[in-house]
């Protein structure tokens, strides 16, 4: 039985809330995935892997619950949290196959870096630079509209947008507070907010991309792209993000954005073929992430965010190894994505223990 064993590692807060005794909709579904696979999952969390003990504490599936119990180290493990040296180095010692190794740190510039060495990527890359007061006037030179950002963060956090009129003025908005803008307008000197923007952290200055809108309001996408049963990635699903208002350019749900199913957004478009489309995306982010596979150790997941511009055409603009899939069943088609979110991995994992085998 022990090598039908697959480890999942949970996030702490729900391998606690299945401590408690609390069901939790993501673990039903890799149990679902499981059963499907013929794997028996062991629900962890990072703790429970201990360098130097050959057997785990995890839950297994026990009637209509779960019960805690030690069992062998499983051969295969599906974490979604980056493991410590020592552990990673454990389990290449007992030849233990676990995925999501290594990404790359958290650094848009150093992605865009990365995702420039491959010349058919990088048709695909708005212009980008690092924050410099010296790059800024370069790129408003160049650029009627700038984005402004920190290297690292995320959920909009520090954004800024600079666009330039007819009369040579630039007007800058920034944020406040959460959800909270202000706008100012400046000629040749440089307003102290970016200037201390840039002195406190690594920014990137970005040309902007004019997005697609739907009911007026610009969107972009959230694509998540796994390894399946197949070893082979696949695009697991496409999330849209659409700002809260047609004068507003962040569309983070934290900042009042909403998310809509690709096919609500894009089927029956005014001027995007859904076709077209979908495929001009799915061919950028599967080949995106075989690019990536050169800079990292076995990942199996990522998540990228896309700019669609009003041509349909697709512009990478970050990317995350450890975005969240949600705790929510939807309906319809966002519900089927949601699902496979969650059997690719297991599938990547019965794939992995039938190569061992």
């Amino acid at each position: 039985m022990t090598q039908n064993y697959i480890g999942v590692i949970l996030p702490d807060g729900i391998f606690d809330r299945l401590s408690a005794g609390k069901s939790q909709i993501n673990v039903r579904a890799y149990q679902e995935a499981a059963d499907h696979f013929g794997l028996i999952p062991v629900f962890m969390k990072l703790k429970c892997l201990k360098p130097g003990e050959d057997k785990v504490q995890g839950f297994l599936k026990k009637g209509k619950g779960y019960e805690l119990v030690t069992v062998s180290l499983p051969k295969v493990i599906y974490t979604r949290s980056f493991l410590s040296k020592k552990q990673s180095t454990f389990l290449d010692e007992k030849n233990v196959q676990f995925y999501n190794k290594k990404g790359i740190s958290h650094n848009k510039f150093r992605m865009h870096e990365i995702m420039s060495e491959d010349a058919e990527i990088a048709d695909s890359l708005p212009v980008t630079v690092k924050g410099t007061e010296d790059n800024l006037k370069m790129m408003l030179e160049k650029h009627r509209k700038l984005i402004l950002k920190p290297a690292k963060g995320s959920l909009g956090g520090g954004i800024m947008k600079i666009t330039s009129d007819d009369s040579g003025m630039y007007h800058l908005k920034y944020p406040l507070a959460r959800r909270k803008w202000e706008e100012i307008q400046f000629k040749e000197e440089i307003p102290e907010i970016i200037r201390q923007a840039f002195k406190k952290k690594l920014y990137i200055i970005q040309e902007n991309i004019d997005l697609a809108t739907y009911k007026k309001r610009p969107f972009d996408l959230r694509v998540v792209v796994q390894r399946d049963h197949t070893g082979e990635w696949v695009v697991a699903g496409i999330l849209c993000k659409v700002s809260p208002s047609k004068d507003q350019f962040v569309t983070n749900i934290s900042q009042g954005g909403s998310s809509l199913s690709f096919d609500q957004v894009v089927k029956g478009h005014s001027y995007l073929s859904y076709k077209q489309t979908y495929q001009a995306i799915s061919s950028l982010t599967l080949k995106m992430a075989k690019h990536l596979e050169q800079y990292t150790e076995h990942i199996a997941d990522i998540a990228f965010d896309i700019a669609l511009d009003k041509k349909g055409k697709p512009f990478f603009i970050e990317s995350n190894f450890r975005g969240r899939y949600g705790n929510v069943r939807y309906k319809g088609k966002r519900y089927e994505e949601w699902k496979a979110k969650h059997f690719n991995p297991i599938g990547y994992g019965r794939y992995l223990l039938d190569r061992m085998n």
